[in-house]
């Protein structure tokens, strides 16, 4: 059984401090000074993959993790082989390409998978800074495979099914999904990685990943703006400096006036 995993490195924003934001031209927040972590939900998926693994025997299951990005993600990627990952793939790609190109990296995967086939293949729900939130249904699109989530657990699987826990409407279900299918992992169970010792980094490390090329939609290279440039608009807005039930008057009585007067 094969389960491959996709996940996203992400600036670690809670630390950065109020004095440290600084807004770019394209009206984002600089972030290059920043360490990377792996996106929360694609961090629940790895370690939901592990726990499979630990519960069937030995040998049986065989994992891969698939990222996009730059040079920088080869010591994330060498950490989760030292976890157990046979294969760990990367598509050589800077943020700044695939930021806001869902379709782009969703080509790359399904193309991957083509060649390397996989039983299940488990997406998180969401990643910054586009937050778009619909990778598993274009992936499961392009493999022509079903899409189930948000999945909060793996339960069990064998070589024809997997059983999962489903979060829908505030109650949990249990699905059992024929394989292969794409799982999108939302607010799981176990939300956290777990760290590999000493000795098991030293067995990978003199490994590295595979390295593969972005695959562009229909073999075309996608329009990309070359600048975004913000609106000057004069802003119409009152502050005030009360609170509770006075802040609320206070804008109702002279907030409104002074806006209607600005335009």
């Amino acid at each position: 059984m094969r389960l491959l995993v996709s996940f996203k490195l992400c600036p670690d924003l809670e630390l950065l401090k109020k004095e440290d934001i600084i807004v770019t031209e394209e009206m984002g927040i600089d972030t290059h000074f920043l360490p990377n972590i792996i996106n929360c939900y694609d961090e629940s998926a790895l370690e939901l993959v592990l726990r499979l693994r630990d519960k069937i025997k030995e040998g049986v299951v065989e994992l891969s993790a698939f990222t996009v990005g730059g040079k920088q993600t080869e010591l994330t990627l060498k950490g989760l082989r030292a976890l157990g990952f046979l294969h760990t793939v990367r598509a050589d790609a800077e943020q700044e390409e695939i930021q806001f190109f869902p379709e782009l990296v969703a080509e790359t995967l399904a193309c991957y998978v083509k060649e390397h086939p996989q039983d299940c293949i488990l997406l998180g729900r969401e990643a910054p800074a586009g937050n778009h939130g619909v990778m598993a249904q274009l992936v499961s699109e392009k493999l022509n495979c079903p899409s189930v989530g948000p999945v909060i657990d793996l339960m069990e699987m064998d070589e024809k099914s997997v059983t999962i826990l489903v979060s829908e409407g505030g109650s949990i279900k249990k699905q059992t999904i024929k394989l292969p299918c794409v799982l999108c992992v939302g607010n799981a169970v176990i939300s956290k990685l777990r760290i590999a010792t000493l000795r098991e980094r030293m067995k990978v490390s003199k490994t590295e990943s595979d390295n593969i090329s972005l695959v562009y939609p229909d073999s075309r290279q996608m329009a990309k703006p070359e600048k975004i440039t913000p609106i000057k608009a004069k802003r119409r807005c009152y502050q005030t400096w009360k609170t509770g039930k006075e802040a609320v008057q206070d804008v109702l009585r002279n907030g409104l006036q002074k806006v209607l007067e600005q335009i």
